[in-house]
């Protein structure tokens, strides 16, 4: 008779417990002696119970075999996943890159979104419509590109990087400002954090201690002055009015919410994170944050990627860190990337970072040279970005519509997009703004 895995499992138990109950009859030990009938059950049931785990054996291997074939049959007939994650960052869960949806592709295949179109009321102009949609992710993360997205159709977004082929290196995403920033989770309206102001290295050899009473073998105790800090989590957002007939048009929503949408969130947050006055809601930007290092093109700068060169410095030896990234305004790079050899001469040779057909993130002294539209101009700034600072991610995030003003009766709706976050400073002298670049 054929057995599943289950009822083997089950018979198993069964028989285990009848010999078990004929065992705890004889607390001295069963022998032939003892009692010969039940002596001869529980050799049985054991013979009954050997038959039964070679037989179980066989069903999981078969069961294992099976699942094997299935699995990689199914996953080998689909379509090769055709993007990976930027820079091969982790997806915040522990390195697992847990895949989410772009926000518009989860928004116009919600069941929220279908109902609406499918239910007709878009037709006429008279209906008001109002509706939000809980999305699957951080939208932050998706502005700073750290969660591995994909739109579910094989069409990527500005965020994604296309599967990369053989000789197509240009294909690289360009490191972004937002991409420097370590990002996490609160679930308050605020954030109380300390500020390293000073640092002290008393670090020391130490003998071995001679006495019990007195300085010797005593260990240095290292200097850190600590500031207590408050930061208030705020609302970014922006809404983008639409007809009802062109919310009704899933693809054009998907690519509104995507280009138009998310991409102004984007510019704003990393406007903020550099350089936000620190007047709520706006956060306190690196550049605002009156504790940072600061240098300049004077004596001995020479010019501005010598002076980078100087704040690389200052990071390293005044903060103890190391500088992992210089950030301009695209203005003023170009400058900088059009420069080539023999100048002063007037006999112009190669570009200094290389010819233009040159492929690869753009580099500055071994680090990445990214641009920022949110970085002022004739300023650059350097810092050990990963422990200098954070950007906190404080609920899940909504795209929503309905109408305002006058919208109800122009046959119109309001798509807006939202997050909540908080930026803090840790660790101001691992910054450092260089001027006049």
């Amino acid at each position: 008779m054929s057995m599943t895995i289950p009822e083997a499992h089950a018979e198993i138990r069964r028989l285990y417990d009848a010999a078990a109950a004929i065992e705890n009859k004889y607390p001295t030990g069963l022998t032939q002696d003892v009692n010969a009938e039940d002596y001869t059950e529980a050799k049985r049931l054991l013979g009954e119970i050997d038959g039964l785990e070679d037989k179980l054996a066989g069903l999981e291997e078969a069961d294992a075999r099976r699942r094997r074939i299935l699995d990689n049959q199914k996953r080998l007939g689909q379509p090769r996943e055709p993007h990976i994650q930027p820079h091969g960052e982790p997806g915040g869960d522990g390195g697992a890159g847990r895949a989410v949806k772009l926000f518009g592709r989860q928004f116009v295949e919600s069941d929220e979104y279908k109902r609406i179109v499918e239910s007709g009321v878009l037709n006429n102009p008279s209906n008001r419509v109002d509706f939000g949609v809980k999305l699957d992710g951080s939208l932050l993360d998706q502005l700073l590109g750290k969660a591995l997205v994909y739109s579910g159709s094989g069409t990527g977004g500005p965020l994604i990087r296309p599967e990369r082929q053989a000789g197509l290196d240009y294909l690289w995403r360009d490191t972004s400002f937002l991409d420097l920033i370590p990002t996490g989770t609160t679930t308050s309206n605020s954030i109380e954090y300390y500020e390293m102001t000073t640092s002290t290295n008393n670090a020391a050899w130490v003998s071995e201690a001679t006495a019990t009473t007195g300085a010797t073998g005593l260990k240095p105790e290292g200097a850190v002055g600590w500031q207590l800090r408050s930061a208030p989590v705020s609302t970014l957002a922006e809404w983008i009015p639409i007809t009802n007939q062109m919310l009704a048009d899933a693809p054009f929503v998907d690519g509104l919410i995507r280009q138009q949408l998310l991409t102004h969130l984007q510019l704003a947050l990393e406007t903020g994170v550099l350089s936000g006055n620190g007047t709520a809601p706006n956060p306190l930007g690196l550049l605002s944050n009156p504790n940072i290092l600061t240098t300049g093109l004077g004596a001995g700068s020479g010019n501005a990627v010598d002076a980078v060169y100087h704040a690389m410095t200052a990071v390293m030896v005044t903060g103890l860190a190391n500088p992992t990234a210089s950030v301009w305004n695209p203005l003023d790079f170009e400058a900088i990337r059009l420069a080539r050899e023999n100048a002063a001469s007037g006999t112009l040779g190669q570009y200094l970072l290389g010819p233009p057909s040159v492929t690869g993130p753009t580099t500055l002294w071994g680090r990445p040279a990214v641009l920022a539209l949110g970085m002022p101009v004739d300023t650059a700034l350097v810092a050990d970005f990963q422990r200098a600072c954070m950007l906190f991610d404080r609920e899940q995030a909504a795209i929503r519509t309905g109408t305002i003003n006058d919208q109800f009766i122009r046959n119109m709706q309001t798509i807006l997009a939202e997050l909540r976050a908080v930026f803090v400073c840790f660790r101001p002298t691992a910054v450092c703004r260089v001027t006049g670049v």
